[in-house]
């Protein structure tokens, strides 16, 4: 009898402990959209401009400055390595080297960051502006190392979707280069040239760390190089053979205007080809 009491005693806990035990789990809290608002002194044009002026292989010791951007670029596809490029409302925009793989996990376009610019340097690589960790007296620079970047970095909201691409037109991003440093454009009427279609966006790696290809208007009077890592996911894929626009970064290598393309579905090259 006292075996039988026991038993229905040990039943009726566990339908009891059950029943008060929860069994659906609260969700971790959305924090995507929290933005700290920390006070920015400074826009990304004004640092760019500065970038410029420096010249290339120069650089300089920044103060006790903030500034905020949107990620336009991150290293998802690998075309950037151990890089991301931001851009504010002012569009201007500045590459954030970092010593950090992956970045675009924390990192990934549309994310809004606050850089803590104080004690970081600006530097001028081949003609662009670059936000950089140290310059030795050599002058060579070195990425903020991964384990002091959220000392620099804090993140905003995701998405911010106060940038966007600037619609402009190939001639335009030659003749202004300076003035589309590290922002994100979309160059409208364009095609590879008749060397650059059908054929995939870089070399292998084995044969070349990057490759040019040409993209025109219609009537051929201007050109200008998209360069692709052959290290990038992009490097396999075949280029469009038809005519239409282009989303990407706008870069220099020694004063040479070029374009860095984040995906292939960026690229909108379906009307056809000009002949």
């Amino acid at each position: 009898m006292k075996f039988v009491r026991l038993s229905l005693l040990v039943v009726t806990c566990a339908v009891l402990f059950h029943s008060c035990v929860k069994q659906t789990f609260d969700s971790p809290p959305d924090t995507t959209q929290y933005d700290p608002k920390l006070p920015v002194q400074a826009s990304l044009k004004t640092f760019a401009t500065m970038g410029i002026a420096l010249g290339s292989g120069n650089s300089r010791q920044i103060g006790d400055t903030t500034v905020y951007g949107v990620v336009v670029a991150d290293d998802k596809s690998g075309n950037y390595y151990k890089q991301i490029v931001i851009e504010d409302t002012s569009l201007g925009g500045l590459v954030l080297y970092l010593d950090k793989s992956y970045i675009y996990g924390d990192y990934p376009a549309g994310r809004g960051l606050y850089i803590k610019l104080k004690g970081l340097y600006l530097a001028n690589f081949k003609g662009l502006p670059q936000i950089v960790y140290s310059v030795d007296a050599a002058g060579l620079t070195t990425a903020i190392p991964s384990g002091l970047v959220n000392n620099y970095i804090v993140k905003g909201k995701f998405p911010d979707n106060s940038v966007t691409a600037q619609e402009v037109s190939l001639e335009d991003v030659k003749q202004n280069v300076s003035k589309y440093l590290n922002t994100l454009v979309k160059i409208k009427d364009v095609q590879f040239d008749q060397f650059s279609s059908g054929v995939t966006y870089a070399q292998p790696s084995s044969l070349s760390s990057g490759t040019d290809r040409t993209l025109e208007v219609c009537d051929h009077t201007a050109s200008i190089v998209l360069r692709t890592s052959g290290y990038s996911s992009l490097q396999p894929y075949a280029t469009p053979t038809g005519f239409g626009s282009i989303a990407c970064i706008v870069s220099t290598y020694a004063s040479a205007a070029q374009l860095i393309l984040r995906d292939t579905t960026d690229v909108k090259m379906t009307a056809p080809r000009c002949q």
